[in-house]
C-alpha cells in the first residue's frame, strides 16, 4: 500500500509528505525529483531543450516504476494525476490526497521560486495560475480527498491526513488483501472473512456469528473485508 499526495505546486505536498512519511516509517518519493534525476537536467531544462510531451513521458515511466514499490509516501507533480494512466496506477495502489490553495497562496508560496516553473510562463503568474486550476479541476476531483491548505500549517494538513486515512494503513494484525478484484468478481454481494490461510463467503446473518469481528480494509466493491483472529473458534456452520 502507498500514499499518494498530488495537487498544485505550492500546496505543500513536498513537505506534508515528509512529515507523514516520518509518521509511517515509509520512504517519501518525490517523482519532480526522480524525473531530474533520470534526466540528469532540472525540470525547466528538460521543458526548455524537450518540450512538455517528453516531460509527461518521462513521468508517466517513472510513476509506473514506483508504483511497483510499497509503504511509500508520493508526492507528484501538479499535472501528474491529470493524467489517466497515472491517475489509475496511483488510485490502484492506495488513497490519494489532493492538497489545494488559493491563487494568491500559491503565488505567495511559489514567488521566490518562479524563474524555475515553467508551467507559469506565458502570462501573468496568477492568471496562469487560475488558468490551470481551472483546466486540472475535474482529476483534482477524483482523489480520495482533497484538502484546502490555504490557511494551515504542516502539522495541520498531516493531522487532517493522518485522521481520515490512518484507519487505511494496515497493523501488525492485518492482512493486507491485494486481488481484491479477483474477490469482487467470486464473491460480490456477499461477505468475505479471512481466516489464517483461508477464505470463506458468509451471508450477512452468519456474520453475527463471529464476536469481534474487525473490519479492516476498505473496499471500492460490494464486499467487505474482515478478519478473524487465530485464536478464535470458527462456527461449525462453515
Amino acid at each position: 500500500m502507498n500514499l499518494t499526495l498530488t495537487g498544485f505546486m505550492g500546496t505543500g505536498k513536498t513537505t506534508v509528505g515528509k512529515e507523514l512519511a516520518k509518521r509511517l516509517g515509509w520512504q517519501f518519493v518525490d517523482v519532480d525529483r526522480l524525473i531530474e534525476s533520470s534526466a540528469g537536467k532540472s525540470i525547466p531544462e528538460i521543458f526548455a531543450r524537450h518540450g512538455e510531451a517528453v516531460f509527461r513521458r518521462v513521468e508517466r515511466r517513472l510513476i509506473k516504476q514506483v508504483t511497483c514499490g510499497d509503504e511509500q509516501v508520493i508526492a507528484t507533480g501538479g499535472g501528474a494525476f491529470v493524467d489517466p494512466q497515472n491517475r489509475s496506477r496511483l488510485r490502484t495502489v492506495g488513497p490519494v490526497v489532493c492538497l489545494t490553495a488559493s491563487p494568491k497562496m500559491i503565488l505567495q508560496r511559489v514567488g521566490p521560486t518562479l524563474a524555475r516553473r515553467p508551467m507559469l510562463l506565458g502570462g501573468p503568474p496568477v492568471e496562469r495560475i487560475q488558468q490551470l486550476l481551472r483546466q486540472r479541476a475535474a482529476a483534482y476531483a477524483k482523489a480520495d480527498l482533497i484538502i484546502d491548505t490555504t490557511r494551515l500549517t504542516i502539522d495541520e494538513i498531516a493531522e487532517r491526513i493522518w485522521d481520515v486515512l490512518g484507519p487505511w494503513v494496515p497493523k501488525s494484525w492485518c492482512y493486507l488483501v491485494r486481488h481484491t478484484q479477483r474477490l469482487c468478481q467470486r464473491y460480490g454481494g456477499k461477505y468475505v472473512v479471512v481466516m489464517d490461510d483461508r477464505i470463506v463467503s458468509v451471508g450477512a446473518t452468519q456474520l453475527q456469528a463471529f464476536q469481534g469481528v474487525r473490519r479492516t480494509i476498505p473496499s471500492r466493491c460490494e464486499v467487505g473485508i474482515y478478519y478473524i483472529p487465530s485464536s478464535q473458534e470458527s462456527p461449525v456452520a462453515l
